[in-house]
């Protein structure tokens, strides 16, 4: 054990020529990150209530942010966006904020995704990425 303790002195005092130091000649220079690009956004106050959202279209450009602020007045309901895999519970007279971004270019449906009554059916909206 006691001779591979040597050995690994004796790399290490030859190799440590070649190891930069900070502050020492050559040393290359922190590598600087650039910022995150910022992304467009666009906010959004939705209603849930007597069977419909409001608005039930939302249109925006490929890559904008979408923040959505939920506001449920008369029952519990769910948003349910299914092709971007999101489900949003939101109880009775709540208020509830969700963020995403739209990042596929198409139509994509929501609905509710808990039974709310006879019109639950009809509570159908459209997300057009363009």
């Amino acid at each position: 054990m006691r001779r591979f303790a040597k050995w690994m002195v004796l790399a290490a005092l030859v190799l440590a020529p070649g190891i930069a130091v900070p502050g020492q000649e050559g040393e290359a220079a922190p590598s600087e990150t650039e910022p995150a690009e910022e992304l467009p956004t666009k906010r959004i106050k939705m209603y849930a209530e007597n069977w419909r959202w409001v608005p039930d279209v939302i249109r925006v450009a490929e890559g904008t942010r979408l923040v959505i602020d939920f506001v449920s007045r008369d029952a519990s309901h769910s948003f349910v966006l299914k092709d971007y895999q999101i489900k949003v519970p939101l109880p009775e007279r709540s208020e509830k904020r969700f963020e995403f971004v739209a990042d596929r270019k198409g139509e994509f449906k929501w609905r509710c995704g808990r039974p709310c009554g006879n019109g639950c059916p009809k509570m159908v909206g459209k997300l057009i990425v363009e």
